[in-house]
């Protein structure tokens, strides 16, 4: 028997391939309900995923997720267009006409901006640019000017005033990402959505983890794991679960914090990251707000990262004719940021748009909803993934999943799988994990 501390996709996908070699798995979660920061929320009277979230063609283990558990046919792939703001003006930023058309840089900037691109894509080894300030790297590509006008002002508003910290393999990783959303890394881009958001998604995997004998303790903080020669304490709000082993999904703040037992060393390993969050104003609104999915905002008065309009991407028709816009915010967890008011920041993202958007006004928006999340993303220091926290801890019965695992990828629905099978993996390969899984039923008192 194995407790599974978290059900985001992490933990929901770790006890999908537990059950499936035949462990008996219980999920536990504070939350009411399964799905981390994919769970959806009502926006007016829209319901859709409270982050945005997309599916990209290169994203394979998203893809063979959907399959296996029979919802691959409700994934839809669309061509959409990317924006720029700069300078006060909206451009367009799909591909290499748009790029080219760009008044802000000479010819030279474009044509350093598309080798910095295409080395990302296609050449070096990322561990070596692990060690490389990502600064240092988009100057030798790129020029001083390029720098300036785009890469700075994107990498502030993912990572904050700390962005020159930053490896180049966080960068290169991030471009090979959207790289993946153009068809021969060039021209128009491409990107899926599941039809009825992440919650199409959710119902498919609990209902294939429910028929595998998988529990659900929701509703409840994990308070403490303990390890026993017999097994692990799992202290859950009132009860206290018993089992074999626990595997930790959650933040490495977080397992710190209720694993009492670990070493120094561990606890340091655990604390060496800096975490990053998002908070994400969503607005239901009965005009349109152009075509482009995305607009990246490279404008450094701008409060936001950018802007997702997922009708441009579902069609509007999902949401009752009107656009659902995504406004988030990316920021430290701890920044005073996340304490904001709903008002306030609601506030802020309509005189932002106001700003993109001629004639926006507040009297064209019909629903709001705010989501908070202060641990999502670990941030890329220089070294990083040579120093991954490790999935085994001194006890053999407790272990960690996690996204601080992830080495060079920016954080998304896909690699969080990729990381959990590579986690569970390598936890296959230790004797005492495996012997500490022989033969508990799972036993509960208060």
């Amino acid at each position: 028997m194995i407790v599974v501390v978290g059900a985001g996709i992490a933990g929901l996908i770790a006890a999908l391939r537990l059950a499936q070699r035949g462990e008996a798995v219980t999920i536990v979660d504070r939350d009411g309900a399964i799905g981390g920061l994919t769970q959806p929320c009502r926006i007016g009277d829209v319901t859709w995923d409270r982050f945005y979230h997309v599916v990209l063609e290169s994203d394979q283990a998203t893809r063979a997720l959907l399959a296996e558990i029979g919802i691959a046919d409700r994934l839809t792939f669309e061509s959409v267009q990317t924006n720029l703001y700069i300078d006060g003006t909206l451009r367009p930023f799909s591909g290499g006409r748009d790029l080219l058309a760009l008044p802000e840089l000479s010819v030279v900037d474009k044509a350093r901006l598309v080798a910095t691109i295409l080395h990302a894509r296609w050449f070096g080894r990322d561990d070596v640019y692990e060690w490389r300030g990502v600064l240092d790297y988009l100057t030798r590509w790129s020029g001083p000017r390029v720098v300036e006008r785009i890469w700075a002002p994107l990498l502030r508003a993912k990572l904050g005033e700390h962005y020159a910290d930053a490896s180049a393999a966080f960068i290169r990783a991030t471009i090979k990402r959207l790289q993946g959303a153009r068809r021969n890394g060039v021209g128009g881009e491409r990107y899926g959505y599941v039809r009825g958001g992440y919650s199409t998604v959710l119902r498919a995997l609990e209902e294939r983890l429910r028929s595998l004998g998988v529990e659900f303790v929701l509703g409840d903080a994990v308070q403490r794991v303990t390890a026993h020669d017999g097994g692990v304490f799992v202290k859950v709000g009132e009860w206290t679960l018993s089992a074999d082993r626990a595997l930790l999904t959650v933040p490495s703040p977080v397992c710190a914090a209720i694993v009492p037992d670990l070493t120094a060393q561990e606890r340091l390993a655990l604390g060496q990251d800096k975490y990053f969050g998002v908070v994400c104003v969503s607005l239901l609104v009965n005009r349109r707000l152009g075509d482009a999915y995305v607009t990246n905002v490279a404008d450094a008065g701008f409060p936001f990262t950018g802007i997702i309009n997922m009708s441009a991407l579902v069609g509007r028709s999902a949401f009752g004719g009107k656009d659902l816009v995504y406004v988030p915010k990316y920021l430290p967890a701890g920044d005073r940021g996340f304490a904001d008011s709903n008002e306030t920041l609601v506030a802020q993202a309509i005189e932002s748009l106001s700003r993109v958007f001629r004639g926006f006004t507040r009297d064209d928006v019909v629903g709001t909803a705010v989501a908070r999340a202060s641990h999502v993303f670990p941030f890329p220091r220089l070294g990083r993934a040579q120093h991954l926290p490790p999935a085994r801890t001194s006890s053999a019965r407790i272990a960690i999943a996690n996204a601080a695992r992830l080495r060079y990828a920016t954080l998304n629905v896909s690699d969080t799988i990729t990381v959990v099978d590579e986690t569970l993996a390598e936890l296959d390969e230790s004797p005492l994990w495996r012997l500490a899984g022989e033969g508990r039923a799972l036993a509960r008192s208060r």
